[in-house]
């Protein structure tokens, strides 16, 4: 009888971590208090990691978003599978579905470690043919209803050349950042008002009490996932990167109301 149970708990514990929980599509709110800017909504997604088969997922992401109401819509990057976009789902088809994103002030994008290879050229290249700007050391000004801001963001601090002073230098009002590697905050925290992050998954598989017991990021737990110092949002992102697991940490979209 006790080896029956123990079986059938193993059996849902697998089809849990497996099956249900990777598939959940959460929305994550919080509200930053900020001096310098007021009553703006960003929504911030990550680490998709979209499989061939992802079409329905896809499409319930952009719904979920598109619901917040955004001002700002933030993409973290991470949209091949393993490094490979052959083996992700066609990234006409990925820009085609964020092309409907209802952004009032646009959608902007930073590439992640999966997406720099042979063909990061070419998925840039179909997010700038949907209207979706890409953030490579680079930075845009933004007239909200009469407030003024910037939008920053560098390339991928693990796979290729990244330059923060560079992506700050045109920015002229109080920055929102974006990094796919949250080791970027020492860098940066001083000289903008929020940094946006992604990549380490919150770990994936998070131990109650314990927390990930893997975290991609050089400061470890530190950054593993949630909000840190009132300064960065690190996100649990979206897609499962090597194992297609999650436990205690299903996948999320954040809504960051600046408040």
């Amino acid at each position: 009888m006790f080896k029956t149970f123990s079986i059938c708990i193993l059996l849902f514990f697998a089809l849990y971590i497996f099956l249900i929980e990777p598939n959940l599509i959460l929305v994550k709110k919080i509200n930053v208090e900020s001096d310098k800017i007021k009553n703006v909504r960003v929504v911030f997604l990550s680490d998709f990691h979209f499989s061939k088969f992802a079409f329905l997922r896809i499409k319930r992401i952009i719904n979920k978003v598109n619901n917040q109401n955004p001002d700002i819509v933030l993409l973290g990057g991470d949209y091949a599978v393993l490094h490979n976009i052959k083996v992700s789902m066609d990234m006409n088809k990925i820009a085609d579905n964020f092309s409907l994103i209802k952004s009032k002030y646009g959608v902007y994008s930073v590439l992640g470690n999966h997406d720099y290879n042979r063909e990061s050229d070419f998925i840039k290249n179909k997010l700038k043919e949907k209207g979706i700007k890409i953030l490579e050391n680079s930075s845009y000004d933004l007239d909200i209803a009469g407030q003024k801001i910037s939008i920053a963001g560098v390339s991928d601090m693990q796979t290729t050349y990244y330059d923060a002073s560079k992506a700050l230098n045109n920015a002229k009002y109080p920055v929102l950042f974006v990094s796919h590697s949250p080791d970027i905050m020492p860098e940066v925290k001083d000289k903008v008002e929020f940094i946006f992050s992604g990549h380490t998954h919150g770990g994936q598989f998070r131990i109650p009490f314990f927390g990930a017991l893997i975290v991609p990021s050089k400061y470890g737990k530190k950054y593993e996932s949630g909000l840190i110092e009132n300064k960065m949002y690190v996100t649990k992102g979206l897609g499962t990167s090597i194992f297609h697991l999650r436990f205690n940490c299903a996948p999320e979209i954040v809504v960051v109301d600046f408040i």
